[in-house]
């Protein structure tokens, strides 16, 4: 069990020291965001990409070929729209340079990412316009009137 455990750690300690830079990465992603506005106070963003790199080496099985990954974030469902949304991925250098941008209260948007995944949320639900109980009242009272005014032409001829 001990023998796993360091076996692991140290994979997890050698796996990063191998790494490439990643040449013409290309990034698919799904994504979904939560429109119900009736139960929810917040509106959730999850996005799950693959990266995959084009290094021009040649993948064996125990490389690892593809970054699997996922973000999300939620916003206030009051203060959000509907429409694109979106967010950058830094690689290693991009973030420190981000970093150094957000420290020294630099201008964060000058900072190249690695790429950007974008959503789209279609806006949230907050339920009818008219809540049925209106309608199924309203529809009965007037089918009570219609009946009530034919009795009573019925009656009077």
């Amino acid at each position: 069990m001990h023998l796993s455990i360091v076996v692991i750690f140290l994979i997890c300690l050698v796996l990063p020291a191998l790494g490439a830079i990643c040449q013409n990465p290309k990034v698919e992603q799904t994504s979904y965001t939560t429109v119900d506005g009736m139960v929810i106070s917040d509106v959730a963003f999850i996005t799950e990409f693959t990266l995959s790199c084009d290094s021009g080496k040649k993948t064996t099985p125990n490389t690892l070929s593809a970054l699997i990954g996922n973000i999300s974030w939620t916003e206030s469902a009051e203060s959000l729209s509907s429409g694109e949304h979106g967010v950058n991925v830094y690689d290693e250098a991009g973030y420190v340079a981000f970093k150094k941008a957000q420290r020294n209260s630099g201008d964060t948007s000058e900072v190249p990412s690695a790429f950007f995944l974008s959503l789209y949320h279609r806006g949230t639900y907050y339920g009818p316009w008219v809540s049925t109980e209106f309608i199924a009242a309203t529809t009965s009272i007037l089918l009570w009137y219609i009946a009530f005014s034919a009795r009573s032409n019925l009656m009077s001829s």
